[in-house]
């Protein structure tokens, strides 16, 4: 069996470098949902003024040191709006440059509300084009992200596709003879699992083949024109090839190919250009005839439901009691993950939005 233990370190750290991708296109689309919320808030009924008094600078550095991270400023302000006081109410709104206590800031506010004041800046609608098309940028940038690992994940798996398998050229290694499975430790040898599998496989329309790597795949046997009948009757014109290689014992990684089926007297063939999807693949196809059948019968004729687990629940079946089963492979865990969180970045970016332009 070919080891992997070289290729496992790589495969680690790709797999780190897209989760750190994917944290930072959901942070980037979480500041630029809050920019755009911030940047839809109406500012035209701020029509009353104020001069407060900055009377005190709270200074925090990011990194634990004077010259080290960003530094944000948490200000402080008295003044007094419609005849009411306030001391020490903390700075609302847009501000620029370095805050020194003593410093003055204009404000606006509603009328009859002098609390809710908020700097001038903030009340300008370039203030509002800034924000807005900031926020557009980062959101703009967050699904660049996604579609960027999405079109590399997916060139990844296209170069990683298995080649059509055909009738081999060199030896592969033969099925080990099949052990009394009530004899067998739990989880069988793998030796045993290609075994059972290929012994299961004489009676059934499946084809068993073992690979010089140790793995073995598994699909619709359309080369054995045993089974041609069958499989013109449910005019299957594709198959998912169920690639298992041993992960650790007791779980195996299983990828999935789908190719397209040619029919050429009496018997089919994978047809390597018909690769269309790879990795864990989750289809459903139902399909059902009516007509008049051979014995005269009228009716529903054809009635079959093809499925991705055909074949994956079959070997399950044959391995009931093996102690093995299935585990995502790498390309199927990282398809995964890109899916969840791009689909939290997708509803986090919404949230924060709707929740930003409620709360105002």
């Amino acid at each position: 069996m070919t080891s992997t233990t070289a290729s496992r370190p790589f495969a680690r750290r790709t797999s780190t470098a897209v989760a750190v991708a994917l944290l930072f296109a959901l942070v980037l689309g979480i500041f630029g949902g809050v920019l755009v919320g911030v940047s839809q808030k109406d500012y035209t009924a701020y029509t009353e003024r104020a001069t407060a008094t900055i009377s005190d600078v709270v200074r925090r550095t990011g990194g634990g040191g004077t010259h080290h991270g960003s530094t944000t400023y948490r200000i402080y302000l008295d003044y007094e709006a419609d005849g009411h006081s306030f001391t020490r109410k903390r700075l609302q709104g847009v501000t620029t440059g370095t805050p020194h206590v003593g410093d003055t800031v204009e404000l606006r506010y509603p009328p009859g509300q002098p609390a809710k004041a908020v700097t001038a800046k903030t009340t300008s609608r370039t203030t509002a084009h800034v924000e807005l098309g900031i926020g557009v940028g980062l959101l703009v940038l967050a699904v660049g992200i996604l579609v960027g690992l999405a079109v590399w994940g997916r060139r990844r798996r296209a170069k990683a596709l298995p080649a059509a398998p055909e009738a081999a050229a060199f030896a592969v290694p033969a099925p080990a003879p099949v052990a009394d499975p009530r004899l067998l430790p739990v989880p069988w040898p793998w030796e045993q699992v290609v075994a059972q599998l290929a012994r299961a496989a004489d009676d059934a329309p499946f084809a068993v083949t073992p690979l010089q790597d140790g793995g073995v795949d598994v699909t619709y046997d359309v080369a054995n024109a045993r089974w041609y009948t069958l499989f013109q009757a449910h005019r299957l014109s594709s198959t998912f090839v169920c690639r298992l290689h041993p992960r650790k014992p007791g779980r195996y990684a299983r990828n999935d190919t789908l190719y397209d089926v040619e029919w050429a007297a009496g018997v089919g063939r994978l047809r390597g250009s018909g690769q269309v999807q790879s990795g864990r693949v989750w289809s459903r196809r139902r399909r059902v005839d009516y007509g008049i059948g051979t014995d005269g019968s009228v009716g529903r004729q054809v009635d079959v439901d093809f499925s991705s687990s055909d074949v994956p629940r079959w070997i399950d079946g044959v391995l009931a009691g093996s102690g093995w089963r299935s585990a995502l492979d790498a390309n199927a865990r990282g398809g995964l993950v890109a899916a969840v969180v791009g689909g939290a970045v997708a509803v986090v970016g919404v949230g924060v939005v709707v929740a930003v332009v409620a709360s105002r």
